[in-house]
């Protein structure tokens, strides 16, 4: 085989490219706007149409920084963070289990849109972006597939052409007791079927070719990666690199049944408020998983 100019035009490029570009696939949603966009389904694989994750975040009690990565529970894997918890919250002090509130564990979900309005970068209109929805949009997306409004939507949901828009409305509202404002989607909602204009076979295959493989926006790590992280970020361990020879990167062998550990997980972190960033979501994050949104 000989080394062509085009291999160095490719290994050229990789240097300038940014790690985090993938984001800018990523739709942004602010307060006080409304989005439309059509659902695209994945053709080649149905059942990836959406894919469904956990992850966790904190800010670092060690350096301050918003820490946030992907759990391995999302593939039915253990995580060392999740044993923490499980741990201190079954056997730990009052005072252990004070220390572990900040540590959130949330549910998310991603799914491909083609983008008809987007008030914030009209860029993406005509194009094919993913959308990073938690528990409130997916409830409403849920009883459109097979809920209380499957018999009004259903299929029409994931018909580019003819089908329901899905329009997303965020609104600003404050907390409890005067607490921070943050963003609620519960007013989104399925439009009734209409016909987008310009739509014929070769563009509705288009869009279809420019789904985004979901699973490339979160970045899985080992069970020893996830240790480290602990230890730095929450154990304040500084020199955690000299720890690699005692961390054994397999999982134990020993796994809890995972239903029931999601459950107990889930009643744990039920309520919680997930820790947020103060910078750019794509920037200066220990680590970089998913935006916050």
């Amino acid at each position: 085989m000989t080394f062509t100019k085009n291999m160095f035009n490719e290994i050229k490029a990789s240097l300038t490219d940014k790690k985090d570009s993938s984001y800018k696939e990523i739709m942004k949603f602010e307060p006080g706007k409304t989005y439309v966009v059509r659902l695209v389904p994945n053709v080649i694989d149905p059942k990836s149409t959406m894919f469904h994750y956990y992850h966790h975040s904190w800010n670092s009690l060690c350096t301050g920084q918003f820490v946030t990565t992907l759990c391995p529970s999302t593939y039915g894997e253990q995580c060392p963070i999740d044993q923490y918890v499980l741990k201190t919250y079954n056997t730990g002090s009052a005072e252990d289990k004070e220390k572990i509130k900040p540590i959130t564990r949330k549910e998310n979900w991603f799914v491909n849109a083609y983008v008809i309005s987007d008030p914030t970068n009209p860029e993406n209109e005509g194009k094919v972006k993913a959308i990073r929805y938690g528990k409130e949009l997916a409830k409403i997306i849920n009883a459109a597939i097979d809920g209380d409004d499957a018999d009004e939507f259903g299929v029409k949901i994931f018909d580019v052409a003819e089908g329901c828009s899905l329009k997303i409305k965020c609104e600003s509202r404050t907390g409890m007791g005067g607490s921070r404002a943050f963003v609620t989607y519960s007013a989104s909602k399925f439009m009734s079927p209409s016909k987008l204009e310009d739509m014929d076979s070769k563009k509705i295959d288009t869009i279809y070719e420019s789904a985004h493989d979901l699973s490339k926006f979160v970045k899985p790590k080992t069970y020893a990666e996830l240790q480290r992280m602990l230890d730095q970020h929450f154990f304040c361990i500084q020199d955690v690199t000299n720890l690699d020879e005692d961390i054994d990167d397999e999982v134990p062998a020993v796994k809890p049944a995972v239903s029931k550990r999601d459950e107990q997980l889930n009643n744990i972190f039920e309520g919680i408020k997930e820790s947020t960033s103060t910078t750019d979501p794509a920037v200066s994050k220990v680590e970089i998983t998913e935006p916050a949104i």
